[in-house]
């Protein structure tokens, strides 16, 4: 998928260097002439939809851009200006001023910059299902920008927050939908992990109590970057295995709550699966839920024997593993028991 990311135009608030957030802003003379010049560039450029934020700006912008067009114009919240709360209006140069110490910290009243990219992640999410390998127009502010910097590009959002805007007639994106390993259900969404999941992933493994059965510790944001960076390649070294491993996030609002892991072998014949919810998302199935739809998807590939290590110990993970299929073993590896399901196929 391509999606081509285009600024709103010119407003009377830039004009007055004042940070509009999340007010509607009002395109100025010069703005709606940009805004002009962007249906120029946009109308024949073979997109299939497009989507702006709810904010009057955006939705003006793209109202004068694809006048008399029958494209589709889309509106989505998720894709509005970050909410500076009590802030809002405030002068563009306090707001660069104190933009990084709101990376991670909500502005008084509104959101975080990190806040943003999850509501920019839940987007994608949606976009990729409903819009795969087709061209998109996303008009929507700086932050969500960033957001796809980000999420789509790997830049941290600590170098982002703090380059000049220079203006440009376009910013192309490009989503590995990746559909065939995209697994949803009513819930949740378990999308491929990357790198970029990893500031996510940090919190919700940053809890001490989590490793009482799985061992290790609370891992650090660059082990997590290097582990999901080396696990990206999808290949043991060898080649023998496929690895898989997804992150598990709420369709609600982008939280994410835990991964899922598939280790393919013996020529797809075979799958060893794990799964680790945070500690403040657990009790509420999402595990289950996960395991459950993992299952349906290995069993769509003909993988033929389920299985999983489990700690005699971890009552919560037995009963998961129960409730999707798998029965105890005799075998006992590192302190963990085998779990498996062997699928009989239908003889003809």
């Amino acid at each position: 998928m391509t999606i081509i990311y285009e600024t709103h135009s010119t407003t009377t608030d830039n004009e007055a260097e004042i940070a509009t957030g999340q007010l509607p802003g009002e395109l100025s003379a010069r703005g709606r002439e940009q805004a002009a010049e962007l249906g120029a560039r946009r109308r024949d450029d073979g997109l299939a939809v497009v989507f702006t934020s709810d904010l009057h700006r955006s939705v003006e912008t793209a109202r004068i851009a694809f006048a008399g067009h029958d494209i589709e114009i889309r509106h989505d919240p998720r894709l509005r200006e970050c909410d500076y709360g009590t802030m809002t209006a405030m002068p563009v140069a306090r707001l660069a001023a104190e933009r990084a110490a709101h990376i991670d910290v909500p502005w008084p009243g509104g959101e975080s910059y990190r806040q943003v990219v999850t509501r920019t992640r839940a987007f994608l999410d949606d976009l990729a299902a409903a819009f795969p390998g087709a061209r998109v127009l996303v008009i929507a502010h700086r932050a969500n920008r960033w957001a796809l910097d980000h999420l789509l590009n790997g830049l941290p959002l600590e170098d982002l927050v703090g380059d000049p805007f220079d203006w440009q007639p376009g910013w192309a994106y490009h989503l590995a939908t990746r559909q065939d390993d995209r697994i949803a259900t009513e819930r949740i969404a378990l999308t491929p992990l990357t790198m970029a999941d990893a500031a996510d992933m940090a919190e919700v493994l940053g809890d001490p109590e989590l490793y009482a059965f799985i061992g290790g510790s609370p891992p650090t944001l660059p082990d997590l970057r290097a582990r999901y960076s080396r696990i990206a390649t999808g290949r043991s070294p060898d080649g023998r295995q496929e690895w898989l491993n997804w992150i598990i996030r709420r369709r609600s609002d982008g939280q994410a709550v835990g991964t899922m892991q598939a280790t393919v072998m013996d020529d797809g014949r075979r799958a060893e699966i794990a799964w680790v919810v945070g500690l403040s998302w657990q009790r509420q199935g999402y595990a289950t839920e996960a395991a459950t739809a993992l299952v349906a998807w290995l069993d769509a590939r003909a993988v033929s024997r389920i299985q999983a290590h489990i700690h005699p110990s971890h009552h919560a993970s037995m009963a998961v593993a129960a409730r999707i299929g798998l029965t105890p073993t005799e075998h006992i590896e590192d302190g963990e028991r085998l779990w498996q399901r062997d699928r009989q196929d239908d003889e003809p």
